[in-house]
């Protein structure tokens, strides 16, 4: 039990900023910045491939680097994008203060994607070890 709740505390703690960044602060509290970079966006994609990649981790760690992938994968990609949607489903009809978008959504799911994606390159990379050939 204590192993668990070890790998679950992080991605909760993770998840918990998350939703205090986007649901509980208006949007009056957020800085403005200049117009040429969509920060929202980059915000978004960088608060969900942080998420997925830390609950990616705490899985692979949990089950010694040999996550069953399909689980691995909803734990760590579904999981996140699920809880993104959610977000922007209470930002539009709970916390009136801020808006639910569908750009924020799609940053949420890419951000968690391009971790998904990376993980699953890294473990590929580890179990299969370049092979060296002498001459």
């Amino acid at each position: 039990m204590k192993l668990y709740c070890r790998h679950i505390l992080l991605p909760l703690f993770v998840g918990l900023i998350i939703f205090v960044g986007t649901c509980l602060l208006g949007s009056d509290d957020i800085p403005d910045m200049p117009n040429d970079i969509p920060w929202d966006k980059l915000a978004h994609f960088g608060m969900f491939f942080l998420l997925s990649a830390v609950c990616l981790w705490d899985y692979f760690r949990l089950y010694n680097g040999k996550p069953s992938k399909r689980k691995w994968i909803f734990w760590g990609f579904l999981i996140p994008v699920l809880y993104g949607g959610a977000i922007e489903l209470l930002q539009h009809y709970v916390f009136t203060q801020r808006s639910g978008e569908w750009g924020d959504f799609a940053a949420d799911v890419i951000g968690s994607m391009t971790a998904t994606v990376l993980a699953i390159i890294l473990i590929r990379k580890k179990e299969y070890p370049k092979k060296n050939i002498s001459l």
